[in-house]
Order: structure tokens, then sequence, then C-alpha cells
């Protein structure tokens, strides 16, 4: 994405009360960041249900200092070597947008690749664990990381901590999600840890630099981890959890639920077996994840995931590789696959035919694509 657009993003994040479905709104009105900025108040006057101090926070922004901060504030992130992707930049996570409220930015640390592997599952659960949690969500991780699966937490102490480190242990690569900005000391204790995840994944936020902790963003951090992931596993988790945000989100995602187990007389773990009375599926192994996902046992490198996953016939066009390269992050409607891959709604449409013919690609309701099988 160009550096003037993105200056553009960082300018709309400062204003106060924007979020992301305000943003959505905006977006559908004036089209680009930029139309934002340079709508009249008039034109802003007419936008239905948005608040004056959110008109007032973009004539703000809309000034000429604005645009000199921002731009300030990207070389910042430049030299601390963060990238930022923004809705709409085809690097951004096919599976992030496709949730109700995405992130209008998010600030990554490490190789944003990891953001789009082909076998996402978040694991979460207490900040307080037992001895056997810590170990069970050690174990479970290192698992899940020996088949191929990115491992998707928050960094907290506790249960995501060892999330993290089996991941680490079992040589895969692991996805941090933070809720303050990436140059803030948070938690403290995993520090370590935040350094040797950026080795092997990347940690990423929504949050602008010099964001300090506070109780109100995790529950939108909550839904990062759920909005990358294609699953969630509750490790020991009490009924008052915030993993039980987690999950209420990840259900309204339309993603996977998984529950651990424990003693039934232990409260820490009441949450996780609320869970699985409600429906969520019980793990004991990697094997119970990648059955319920219909993935295959081994590991498959992103490099080569649509080589493995399906082979497109040789006529078709050479655009086909980026589809089916989205595809392999699971299911995408028509409208979104081919902003993804910059393409014509109408070139798109002809080479999905010739993929559907082939028994590649399968279309469902909605207009909905995935790959055959998967």
């Amino acid at each position: 994405m160009h550096r003037s657009t993105l200056i553009d993003w960082l300018r709309l994040a400062k204003v106060p009360g924007l979020g992301p479905v305000r943003i959505g709104l905006l977006l559908r009105h004036f089209h680009h960041p930029g139309g934002i900025l340079s709508a009249s108040a008039a034109a802003l006057d007419q936008i239905p249900g948005l608040p004056a101090r959110v008109r007032a926070g973009l004539r703000q922004a809309g000034r000429p200092e604005q645009a000199r901060d921002a731009a300030s504030e990207m070389e910042r992130l430049t030299a601390m070597g963060i990238r930022i992707l923004a809705r709409g930049d085809p690097a951004y996570p096919t599976l992030l947008e496709q949730i109700h409220d995405p992130p209008v930015l998010l600030f990554v640390l490490g190789d944003p690749a990891h953001l789009v592997a082909p076998r996402p599952v978040a694991v979460v659960g207490t900040r307080s664990p037992s001895g056997p949690g810590l170990r069970t969500a050690r174990n479970l991780a290192r698992e899940m990381a020996g088949q191929g699966l990115t491992v998707v937490s928050g960094l907290a102490v506790g249960i995501d901590t060892a999330a993290h480190q089996g991941a680490l242990e079992g040589g895969g690569t692991t996805v941090a999600v933070v809720a303050t900005g990436l140059d803030v000391d948070y938690p403290r204790p995993n520090q370590d840890l935040k350094k040797r995840i950026l080795q092997q994944g990347c940690v990423v936020t929504e949050a602008p630099l010099g964001t300090a902790p506070a109780p109100y963003l995790f529950p939108p951090r909550n839904r990062i981890i759920s909005g990358l992931s294609r699953g969630v596993v509750v490790v020991e988790a009490r009924t008052c959890s915030g993993s039980l945000v987690t999950v209420g989100q990840a259900l309204e995602q339309g993603r996977e639920v998984f529950a651990v187990p424990g003693p039934a007389d232990d409260p820490r773990y009441q949450g996780c077996h609320q869970l699985l009375r409600d429906g969520a599926r019980l793990v004991t192994g990697v094997n119970d994840i990648l059955e319920e996902l219909h993935w295959s046992l081994g590991r498959i490198p992103v490099a080569s995931a649509v080589q493995q996953t399906s082979r497109p016939p040789e006529d078709t066009p050479p655009q086909a590789a980026a589809i089916l390269e989205q595809l392999v992050n699971g299911p995408m409607q028509g409208d979104q696959l081919a902003r993804s891959c910059r393409l014509t709604v109408a070139v798109l449409s002809r080479i999905l035919l010739q993929l559907e013919l082939a028994g590649v690609v399968e279309r469902a309701p909605g207009n909905m694509y995935s790959l055959k099988g998967s």
C-alpha cells in the first residue's frame, strides 16, 4: 500500500470514537481514507449515526499539521521495523478481514506472512493456571506445531505463555496478539519470550505506539485472536474467564471452539466444562483439532500449501495461483477474493469457473468459494 495512503490511515486512527464499524460506514460513502479526510462538514453531517465528536475529530484530522504528525509517526514505525497493514492491503489477513469489525490498522513486528499461514488455531486460558494446565497447554501447542499448525495466543502470563513456548519448542510458528502498543513492555515477564517469537513468528496489535495496558483494550484484542484463527482451544478457564469472551467472539465469527477437560471439582476448569456442555469439541490431543477442521496429518509449508492442496489444470491463467493462495486460508466471498487478488469480478468469475470444472474449487451459497475438500 502506498505510503501516503498509510499516513491517511494513521490520521484516521487518531480520531476519538472512530472504530472499525464507523470506519466501514465512512468507507461505503467516501471509498478510501483520503476521501474521508477531505470530506466537507456538510458531507459528514449526512452520515447517519456519526456522533458530533467524531465529525469534529475528522475535521481536525484533515488539517495539514495532522498529516505532518502522521508522517513522523510513520518514520518512527519504519525505524522500529514495524510493518503497517491497513484494510484493503493485499497482505492484510483474509480471515481477519472477513469478521464484522476488522481492525482498521494492524501493526506487526516480525514477518507478517505468519498472519496468513494455512493452519492457524488459537490457544487461550487463565492467567493463573495450575501446573497440569501449563503442561497441557505447552504439550498441546508443541504437538500442534509438529503438525504444521500456527499457534495464535495473547502473550499473557499463564496459559498464553505456555502455548507460545510449546509452539517454539515444536519448531513451529506462533502469533502473539497484544493489546498495547508494540513499544510498550507488557507483560514485563514475557519480554524475552517476545524476542523469541519474533524469530519464528510475529507480534501484532491494532493499538498505536505508546498505548498502555488498560482493561477495556483486551476484549477488542481477543476478537483479533479468534479472527486470525480457524478455531479456538480453551485450556483451563473459570466461568468468569476472559477466555470465554474470546469464545463468544469466535462463535460470532463462525470459528470452531474446543475445550480441554479437567477435574470435575476444580473451579479452574468450570469454564471449559460449560463449553463442553454447550457443544464445544473435547480436546485431548492435536488429532481432535485436525479431525474437526478436516486437516490431514503432517506439516503444510506456507510456500507449498497450494501445490499440496490442489492442482489447477495446465491451461488455467496465471492469476489462478494467487486465487488458490488466498483460498488456502479458508473460504472467501467472491467480492473479497477479487479485491485480495486485485482482479475484476469478470476475470475472477471466469477463472473460478475453470477451477470449479477442474474439481479444484467449490462454490457454496452466498457466493463463497473454498478449495475442494478443505
